[in-house]
């Protein structure tokens, strides 16, 4: 009897240690699987991050040569391997694209993808900034307006828009609100208000003007040669007792053709937010009132 009951509990412990043993071959193999698992997961994930960044440089490449069109289409292959999310790396991609589209003159293209970038973030400034441009581009002053964040650059535009139409006194309320807005259109806007008061006959105003410029912002070969000019006009009328404030409006002023064409010399020429573009933060304009 007793020899039974020692056979029963042998083989009862028997059978526990093959379970025990089938369990611990089960958990080791899920651990073989799940390793295994992680380093194809790994080595897929290095392939996958690899081709996206061969796939930007690659766009990056196109764009520095100026092949708009082959940049985007490399963009947007680098945009496939990211399953739709808008991280750093698209970030980064889509701003580029941004750059290319604008580039393109493809302005409502630049536009839907700064929107886009805008959905991830809709307070950031240089996608507002690029957009902006865009909305410019078209032709869309009020949108870009609403914006915010380029206000004065537009004014100045407008200002120089009506010193091409010979409307001296309009541009002047364009200055005028491009400077109460304020931003980095200021250096322009004031080169602008010196032009504008010279065309209007007023030299000796244009010439505190410019002086005024030039010792704020520093001087360069257009400065220069507007305040020699008007210097020479102004002792020319003091020699002769011209008219009160030793000006005449009427005069023939040759060097008021010039002078708008400074005023207005690269209007037009901006890159999009963001050419730091996009790529990266520039300033709205650039240059003696050029537009640039």
């Amino acid at each position: 009897m007793e020899d039974e009951r020692a056979r029963a509990r042998a083989r009862a412990r028997k059978k526990k240690k093959r379970r025990q043993q089938k369990m611990m071959f089960g958990i080791m193999s899920l651990i073989v699987l799940m390793v295994i698992g992680g380093i194809v997961y790994g080595v897929m994930g290095y392939q996958r991050d690899k081709k996206k960044q061969e796939l930007l440089a690659e766009g990056v490449s196109l764009l520095e040569e100026g092949n708009f069109d082959g940049a985007i289409g490399r963009l947007d292959e680098a945009l496939q391997w990211s399953k739709g999310k808008i991280g750093e790396f698209e970030t980064n991609v889509l701003l580029y694209r941004a750059d290319a589209e604008y580039r393109l003159e493809d302005y409502s293209a630049a536009l839907n993808t700064y929107n886009l970038l805008q959905t991830s973030d809709e307070e950031n400034t240089q996608y507002k900034k690029g957009a902006a441009q865009c909305m410019v581009k078209m032709g869309d002053y009020d949108s870009a307006l609403e914006l915010g964040v380029i206000d004065g650059y537009i004014y100045n535009l407008r200002a120089l828009e009506q010193i091409a139409a010979e409307e001296y006194d309009a541009a002047l309320e364009w200055i005028a609100r491009g400077k109460a807005a304020g931003g980095d259109a200021m250096q322009d806007l004031s080169y602008n208000e010196a032009v504008i008061w010279e065309n209007k006959g007023d030299y000796a105003k244009a010439l505190e003007l410019f002086e005024a410029y030039r010792e704020k912002y520093g001087s360069d070969e257009n400065v220069e040669r507007e305040i020699t000019f008007l210097k020479s006009r102004l002792e020319h009328y003091e020699e002769t007792e011209g008219t009160e404030s030793g000006l005449d409006p009427l005069a023939e002023n040759p060097q008021a053709e010039q002078s708008n064409e400074t005023a207005a010399l690269t209007q037009g020429e901006q890159g999009a937010g963001g050419e730091e573009s996009q790529t990266n933060g520039e300033s709205e304009t650039s240059g003696n009132g050029a537009v640039g």
